[in-house]
Order: structure tokens, then sequence, then C-alpha cells
């Protein structure tokens, strides 16, 4: 395989080539090479990556995707001929470690028994996101791309609180936490990680309220109730019993 030593990619924001060093102005040929480097290494059929540079697909698309293909490799320059023909379409010919994508995933998926070793993992994963994934790459498909990473990264910001927990960070993690449960109201893992915070640093007023508003908001909203982890916690904390450490969340979920 040929491979871009010295070039590296970002999906995880705006869509980077050697820090920005090369810039690609063309919408498509932005969700081009973002569609090529979501599977990096491994070919994309030409019918998918039509469907994914365009959310209407011109006449003669193939021969359309063709010209963008030609245009990227220029704009690629010396790393240009790492895009290449495959049987069923295209593939980009780098390294897992040269995209930071995949270079989070890796770190995510990094199982340790040693728990601080394990958190070690999972801050640096989360450090490579600088933005939105694919901030600047705009096809409907691309954007539906977009939302699945977003959830890897959620997933793994899920993981990281609950060793944080486990390693005593509780006071620490309550204005963070108190920001997620606001942006992800119905994601009932950062709500019991925020009642399960506020109580271990004497704030068991504080997490009963806080189910109290899911209650309320899982009734007016969706007509359920909020899932029995959740309420198992909170009458835990009514009760005042000793609460261990959350449970397990196990291996994150890989595409």
């Amino acid at each position: 395989m040929t491979t871009m030593e010295s070039c590296k990619f970002g999906v995880l924001g705006e869509l980077s080539i050697n820090d920005g060093a090369v810039v690609l102005k063309g919408a498509r040929l932005r969700c081009l090479l973002a569609a090529l480097l979501l599977r990096a290494g491994r070919p994309v059929s030409q019918h998918d990556l039509v469907h994914q540079v365009w959310d209407e697909p011109p006449t003669r698309a193939n021969s359309t995707l063709q010209v963008y293909v030609v245009r990227l490799k220029q704009a690629l320059g010396a790393h240009g001929s790492s895009v290449v023909r495959s049987s069923t379409g295209y593939r980009i010919d780098v390294d897992a470690d040269q995209v930071d994508l995949h270079r989070f995933r890796g770190l995510a998926a990094r199982q340790d028994p040693d728990t601080r070793t394990e958190l070690g993992h999972l801050r640096e994963a989360l450090s490579l996101w600088r933005g939105s994934a694919l901030a600047d790459v705009t096809s409907e498909a691309m954007r539906f791309e977009a939302d699945r990473l977003e959830e890897e990264r959620v997933v793994a910001v899920e993981r990281r609180i609950e060793l944080e927990i486990v390693l005593g960070a509780h006071r620490e993690l309550v204005p963070e936490l108190r920001a997620l449960n606001r942006k992800h109201p119905f994601r009932e893992r950062f709500a019991e990680f925020l009642m399960l915070a506020l109580h271990r640093g004497g704030r068991s007023a504080d997490a009963l309220a806080i189910y109290r508003v899911v209650h309320r908001m899982f009734a007016d909203e969706l007509g359920v109730r909020p899932g029995r982890r959740l309420a198992e916690l909170n009458e835990q904390i009514l009760g005042g019993r000793e609460i261990g450490a959350p449970s397990c969340l196990g291996p994150l979920n890989q595409r």
C-alpha cells in the first residue's frame, strides 16, 4: 500500500489536510475526500460515492464523479497518487493513524484493567475532536455520517465520565455534567452520572431534584417514565443507601 507518511487528515471538525496546509475550496471535493477518508484503505463504490457527494445526483453521475476524482488528486498535489481506482470504485491508501477519526476509534477501543490507563486513552481520543465532525462537509448523506460520528463521541464521553467517577472526581464533574444534561436531556446516562456526582458530593437533595425534572420531562414529552437504572438510583438516594460505582458500560461500540 502506498501511504501518505507526511500527510495527516482530519474529519473530527472541519476537513483538514496537513493542519490546513492544503485547502479544498469546492464543496463536492470536500464531500468526496471525506467519504474516502471515512473508509481509509478500503474501496468505496462509485454508487456510494455518488450519493455521498450529491443529494440529487446529476445525469451521467459516474462520469462526473471521475472528473471530481481527477480534481481531487490534483488538489492533493504530491499526495494525489494515494487516491486510486479499485475494481468497484475508489479508495484512498492512507494509514489509519493518519486520519484523526481512525486514531480516535483505536484509542477509544483500548480497554485496560487499570482504570487510569484506560481513562488516559479516552482523554487522548477525545482531544482529537476540533468541533463538530465534518463541519464543512454539507451533503445530506455526509451530515448523516457526521451524526453517527457524534454518537461515537458521546459514547466515549460517557465512558470517560464513568471512569472519572470511579476515581472519585465527582465534585469536579458537576458543571460539565449539568451542561451535558442540558445538551442531551433524554440521555439518561448523563442524568444518572449527575445525580451520582451530586449525591457523592453531599448534595443529595439536588440529586433528587434532577430526577424529578427528568421524570416530569419524560412524562410530558415522551409519555414514558425514566429507565429502571435511573429510578433505582433515585430510590437508593431517597433511602440513604450506600451507592457503589456506576454500572460498567462494557466495550465501546465500534462501527
